[in-house]
C-alpha cells in the first residue's frame, strides 16, 4: 500500500556517516571489525586471487563493488593491478557494454559510489561517454547522468518513456547513497524528495521490495530483507534516521532473522549477502548487529557471516558478496554501534 506519511526530516550528522570521502580514501572505524582483521584481510586475498590482467576483478559491476570495498578498509584501489592497468584504470575505461544494464539509475549510482571511493569525481571518471535507455554520459561524467534520471519526486529508471520506468525503487534507495557519498546535501530537494517517495512506498508490514505496486511486474507480498535494508540505509543518510519509516524498516529485518544470526532473502533462505545488508542497515541507524536485540539466541549476524567464510577467504564464494562483507563488517558508511 502507498503511505500518505509526511515527516519533518532533521539535520542530522550525515556526512559523519559517509568514511569514504571525495577526497580521498580513509580507514574506517573498527564497526563491528578493524581492518586489519584476519577475516577481513582473508576477504581481500581473495578479492586480489580474482583480478584479472585488464585490471578487473569480476565484471565490470562486480569491480566497482570491489573498489568500494577496498577503500572501507582504507586501502587505495588505483594500486589494485595484476601486471597491467589498475583496478580503477579499468573502471575508469567504462563499460564495453551498456545494453545489458536493466537499471540505469542503480548503474549510475553504483559508478559514482565507485568513483568516490577511488577518490576520483564522478563528474569526471575517466572520459567514456555512451548512452542506453535514453540516458547519456558524457567523458565520465556518471553523476550528472544520475541526476537527469530525477523527475522531480524520484528516480526513474530510465529515459525511454515505458510507465514502469518510474515504478521502480532500487534506483531511488541507491541513488540517494550516491548522491550522499558524492556531496549532496542530505537537506536538498534532490535528496529530500526522494527520501519521501522512498517512505510513500513502504509496505504495510514495514518492509520494501524493488518497485511500486504500479509496477507491470509487481508481486503482492514481496518485501524482502535486502530491499528493505538498503531502504533504510538510504533514509538515515537523507536525515530519517529518527522516523517512524526506519524504526519499521528495521522490525521487518528483525522478524526476518534466522535463529542461527542470519538473513534470507525471498530469492534464497538465509545467505552471507542478505546479511550483509542486514548489518549495513542496523549500522546506518546507530545500532549495534553484535547486540542483544540482534542476537537471536547465541548467534549474532556478524558471527554468522564469520562462520560462513570459506576456506578460500571469500564469502558466498562471490566477488560481489565477499565484497558486500567487507562494506559491512568495517562499516563504511555507517554510523558506529552506540
Amino acid at each position: 500500500m502507498r503511505f500518505a506519511l509526511r515527516i519533518a526530516l532533521p539535520l542530522c550528522a550525515v556526512m559523519s556517516l559517509l568514511l569514504v570521502p571525495v577526497a580521498g580514501v580513509v580507514s574506517a572505524a573498527s564497526y563491528p571489525l578493524p581492518p586489519s582483521d584476519s577475516a577481513i584481510q582473508d576477504a581481500l586475498a581473495y578479492l586480489r586471487g580474482q583480478q584479472a590482467a585488464d585490471g578487473s576483478i569480476g565484471g565490470f559491476g562486480d569491480s566497482a563493488f570491489v573498489c568500494i570495498a577496498i577503500a572501507a578498509v582504507g586501502e587505495d584501489p588505483g594500486t589494485w593491478e595484476n601486471g597491467g592497468p589498475s583496478l580503477v584504470d579499468y573502471l575508469k575505461d567504462g563499460p564495453s557494454d551498456l545494453s545489458g544494464e536493466f537499471n540505469m539509475g542503480t548503474f549510475l549510482a553504483r559508478m559514482v559510489l565507485a568513483a568516490v571511493a577511488a577518490g576520483e569525481s564522478p563528474s569526471a571518471f575517466g572520459v567514456w561517454s555512451g548512452s542506453n535507455a535514453g540516458v547519456t554520459i558524457t567523458n565520465g561524467d556518471y553523476l550528472a547522468a544520475l541526476k537527469s534520471l530525477h523527475d522531480g519526486a524520484q528516480f526513474l529508471q530510465d529515459l525511454t518513456g515505458d510507465p514502469d520506468s518510474a515504478e521502480t525503487l532500487n534506483d531511488d534507495f541507491w541513488a540517494v547513497r550516491a548522491l550522499i557519498a558524492a556531496g549532496e546535501s542530505p537537506l536538498s530537494s534532490i535528496v529530500q524528495t526522494t527520501v519521501q517517495h522512498i517512505i510513500d512506498y513502504q509496505g504495510a508490514d514495514g518492509g520494501w521490495t524493488w518497485g511500486t505496486p504500479g509496477h507491470t511486474w509487481y508481486a503482492p507480498g514481496s518485501t524482502d530483507v535486502d530491499n528493505t535494508a538498503a531502504a533504510v540505509v538510504a533514509l538515515c543518510l537523507g536525515g530519517a534516521e529518527g522516523s517512524a519509516a526506519v524504526r519499521d524498516g528495521l522490525e521487518f529485518v528483525r522478524t526476518n532473522q534466522d535463529v542461527g544470526g542470519g538473513f534470507g532473502s525471498i530469492w534464497m533462505g538465509v545467505n552471507v549477502q542478505s546479511t550483509a545488508w542486514a548489518v549495513d542497515a542496523i549500522g546506518a541507524r546507530g545500532e549495534n548487529p553484535r547486540g542483544s536485540a540482534w542476537t537471536p539466541v547465541s548467534t549474532s549476524p556478524v558471527d554468522y557471516l564469520l562462520t560462513s567464510q570459506e576456506t578460500d577467504g571469500s564469502f558466498g564464494g562471490m566477488v560481489r558478496s565477499t565484497s558486500d562483507v567487507i562494506i559491512a563488517l568495517v562499516g563504511a558508511y555507517y554510523l558506529s554501534p552506540v
